[in-house]
């Protein structure tokens, strides 16, 4: 890898939906900077594929969707020109840790990279809030928000020190990776099945923030066509709570995802202000939090 004294430049392309790997991404620049490296942060949108900007070190960072990389990702990973071995970082980002069934999650994507000549040289996952499904209690949440820094400072850390990171999936998880490539034609129905609800006001915030560039407004109605990766970012986004889900209403968290304040999570850190969350171990009960319980209890 590129020793710390030679990399001048990093950049950080990431995707992110409903706004938590935007933090992660957020405070990926931060660090780099405070160590006086220039960064180039570049977010992976529909109408945003390709940049050339050259840079000694390249930071993937992606949501997880259904044990994968979203499709926005591989479409953005295809449309690189290549590179004589530029060493990459690739960070994926859940809400249920490094666990069954998430261990081959970055896989798909890191092959597509080394395919256009890019050398993987490290990987890692961080925990963030869950946005589907099930919804992170409170105080795991403000949990994991607080380590954030100290994670990445970590990962920076390894990343000049040149260290190297490779992990080894679980078989089952690389089935359960291959069989999530469905819900890529799942999240086309879903996203062609949205629902307006009368308390739109034509506003048009759904179609200017689509990540993928799945709304269009048509006589002053939201519009869904088959882009839809299944962000939720509509969803929880809209100022006005008029997006519904049409199918796999179960994914939706029905208390929503505090994302209304700038999709930064300054809701939850307000709320959580002065407050001192239970011990990770009550908190984390069950196999469904392994994962985050093992991340926030791990040195």
């Amino acid at each position: 890898m590129t020793s710390a004294s030679q990399i001048k430049t990093v950049k950080i392309a990431y995707f992110s939906g409903t706004g938590s790997t935007a933090r992660v991404a957020d405070t990926f620049e931060n660090e780099l900077n405070r160590r006086g490296l220039p960064v180039t942060k570049s977010q992976i949108r529909g109408r945003n594929l390709y940049s050339d900007e050259k840079e000694d070190l390249l930071i993937l960072l992606f949501a997880v969707h259904a044990f994968n990389a979203p499709r926005i990702v591989y479409q953005w990973i295809d449309s690189l020109p290549g590179a004589k071995k530029i060493p990459v970082a690739v960070i994926s980002v859940s809400g249920g840790g490094e666990i069954t069934p998430n261990t081959a999650c970055r896989l798909s994507s890191i092959r597509r990279l080394e395919r256009k000549n890019y050398r993987v040289v490290y990987e890692k996952m961080i925990v963030m809030p869950s946005n589907w499904v099930m919804k992170t209690d409170d105080g795991l949440a403000i949990r994991l928000l607080d380590v954030l820094p100290s994670k990445v400072k970590l990962i920076v850390d390894d990343l000049l020190e040149r260290v190297v990171r490779r992990t080894r999936p679980k078989l089952i998880d690389r089935v359960f990776s291959r069989i999530g490539e469905m819900e890529k034609t799942g999240a086309r129905f879903f996203g062609r099945n949205l629902r307006v609800n009368a308390k739109c006001n034509s506003c048009g915030w759904c179609a200017k923030n689509c990540s993928a560039d799945n709304i269009i407004m048509l006589d002053n109605k939201p519009t869904f066509g088959e882009k839809c990766i299944l962000c939720l970012k509509c969803i929880y986004g809209c100022p006005k709570q008029a997006i519904e889900a049409g199918t796999l209403k179960f994914i939706v968290l029905k208390e929503g995802y505090d994302l209304k304040e700038g999709y930064d999570l300054k809701a939850l850190e307000k709320r959580m202000q002065g407050v001192h969350p239970a011990l990770v171990e009550d908190l984390a009960k069950g196999y469904i939090w392994k994962g985050v319980k093992e991340y926030l209890l791990e040195d």
